[in-house]
């Protein structure tokens, strides 16, 4: 099976909505699906799945593509890669299939840190010192092998001269993040430390977190992997992976601070818990939430750090047309010392306590004012009209101050901070018409048999628009047209995305719209010819040029008898 063979069965097999339907929330538009980009910050949907035509384009960003340039996009890989990971999605053997010349560095990448993965836990099985640790810390033996943690070693290269003798080159050990050069030496970057992987939603461990296991080592008590190829920490949650069915099932997750919050949870039944990675909440890591729920449960500590913690993470979470409630525990105590220290039932029975977002804020001291004033900032920039109007509603109960005044706070906020509302561009693009360039171009991608007619009749030089002639002139070159990424760049395929959403090609009237658009686009480029020819005759007049003047004037004489035989003037 070649590559051409290999694109051809996964977009046979593999549906561009159910796919995309994992990473983003998509919901039906007409014919199509609209979502919140993933590419870019947005209040409002721009971002359409098409099912017939299986294509995709966010009409915010301009990003655009089928199911490989999602993918591509998404994972921040190169084509064969992308190939790979739908590969290795149905089952698809590419033993046979070879990548292009330095395409495959994430699959390197990830090869990388299943080798670290599995010296890490190796190495703690043989560390009776981390053992220990991990005893004392109340881990249970189904977490260690649940979560495959592990144990970094205090030697300076103990995991590089592991990788180098598995094969692995030196950059490639650098980049994946797992070591680092240090006073012109290369020295691992996590030694003496407990190991916990950071494994994305398919499995693939993509980075490290790291945590002393002697309480007077030298540097932070944490410590994650930089942010790679395969990493951003601001998009990833410690125990997604592990997580993800029961936050399904139960339709909520549990939001903590640490990995150890997330591992105690675990252990005492609330398997729907995840933690941010050393960071406050970021909407990238919603955005991973929100594919499986859209209810968060904040539960940080009750101190100064935790209760902004929460305020900050409750207003991103409404922001991104989610709910929040928040829990809080004593002062000092997180889940992990806390469930250990009154047990999983304890933990449970503070359910009947958790807050509102309304209550939560109308219990914190300071004055009543200022804490309306940041709900009603809150709910200004809630997009979803209904959950604005519901948490409107329980404000006013709340407070007793009526919707009405409210609603003049929130426009009076509006228009003091200089925001208005956002409109998406998205319909206005969809709706406006399509030029004949753009048809053709169409035409030729949707039915290849009709490219060598189309070359005929137009030549790439007759487009206006540059863009298009680059495209254009790329198609005509090529009789078949199995894999648009053998010949367009990403920019041009979003280019073309664009287009697709405009119209739909009757086949039926394929003939006359060529027809049609090669009147007009050679029409268009007649009166532009015939007004550079005006215009140099004028020259030539001007600087008395009289055989250049000759030669002009029998040029524009032909360029009219074309014009009237073809019926464009």
């Amino acid at each position: 099976m070649n590559l051409s063979e290999a694109v051809e069965e996964i977009k046979d097999r593999v549906d561009i909505v159910e796919y995309i339907s994992e990473y983003v929330e998509l919901k039906k538009a007409g014919s199509n699906y609209k979502a919140l980009c993933p590419f870019h910050s947005e209040k409002t949907p721009s971002f359409v799945v098409s099912p017939s035509k299986q294509i995709f384009h966010c009409f915010g960003c301009g990003v655009g593509g089928d199911l490989i340039s999602f993918v591509m996009k998404y994972e921040g890989v190169e084509f064969f890669d992308a190939v790979k990971i739908l590969a290795d999605r149905i089952g698809l053997k590419l033993k046979d299939v070879k990548p292009v010349k330095g395409a495959s560095k994430r699959a390197v990448l990830v090869e990388i840190h299943k080798a670290a993965l599995q010296f890490f836990q190796e190495a703690l099985r043989e560390t009776p010192e981390a053992r220990q640790y991990v005893q004392k810390r109340g881990i249970s033996q189904e977490s260690l092998e649940e979560f495959k943690l592990g144990y970094a070693p205090r030697q300076k290269q103990a995991l590089y001269g592991y990788l180098k003798s598995l094969g692995f080159d030196k950059e490639d050990i650098l980049r994946a993040g797992l070591s680092k050069v240090s006073d012109s030496h290369i020295i691992d970057t996590f030694r003496d430390r407990l190991i916990f992987p950071i494994i994305n939603i398919r499995g693939e461990p993509v980075a490290f977190g790291g945590r002393i296991i002697r309480e007077d080592a030298y540097g932070p008590k944490y410590i994650n992997s930089p942010d790679t190829m395969l990493f951003n920490k601001s998009k990833e949650l410690f125990g997604l992976y592990q997580a993800r069915q029961e936050i399904s099932q139960k339709d909520y997750v549990i939001l903590v601070e640490g990995y150890l919050d997330v591992i105690t949870a675990h252990q005492s039944g609330f398997k729907n818990t995840v933690a941010p990675l050393g960071t406050s909440l970021t909407e990238g890591q919603l955005r991973k939430i929100g594919n499986l729920t859209k209810k968060v449960l904040v539960v940080f500590d009750s101190d100064e750090a935790g209760i902004k913690a929460s305020k900050r993470a409750l207003s991103l979470i409404y922001q991104n047309n989610m709910t929040g409630k928040v829990m809080l525990l004593e002062k000092g105590s997180d889940p992990d010392t806390f469930i250990k220290e009154h047990g999983p039932e304890a933990f449970k029975s503070r359910f009947r306590a958790v807050k509102g977002i309304v209550d939560f804020y109308l219990s914190l001291p300071g004055e009543r004012v200022d804490k309306v004033r940041e709900l009603t900032g809150i709910v200004s920039r809630i997009d979803d009209p209904i959950l604005k109007a519901e948490l409107l509603k329980e404000l006013s109960e709340r407070t007793g101050i009526s919707e009405t005044y409210l609603f003049e706070e929130i426009k009076r906020q509006r228009n003091t901070s200089g925001k208005s509302i956002h409109h998406s561009t998205q319909d206005r693009a969809i709706n406006t018409l399509p030029t004949p360039e753009e048809i053709l171009i169409m035409i030729c991608i949707n039915y290849p048999d009709y490219i060598s007619k189309v070359k005929q009749l137009i030549r790439p030089e007759q487009f206006t628009s540059l863009s298009l002639r680059g495209i254009y002139e790329k198609i005509i070159g090529h009789n078949e047209l199995k894999n648009l990424h053998d010949i367009l760049t990403q920019e041009e395929l979003s280019r073309f995305t664009s287009i697709a959403f405009k119209f739909d090609i009757d086949e039926e009237m394929i003939e006359k719209n060529i027809q049609d658009c090669v009147k007009k686009i050679r029409s268009k480029d007649l009166k532009r010819r015939l007004k550079e020819i005006e215009m140099e005759i004028k020259m030539a007049e001007k600087e008395g040029d009289d055989r250049l003047l000759s030669e002009l004037q029998h040029t524009l004489q032909n360029l009219l008898k074309e014009g009237v035989n073809e019926g464009i003037l």
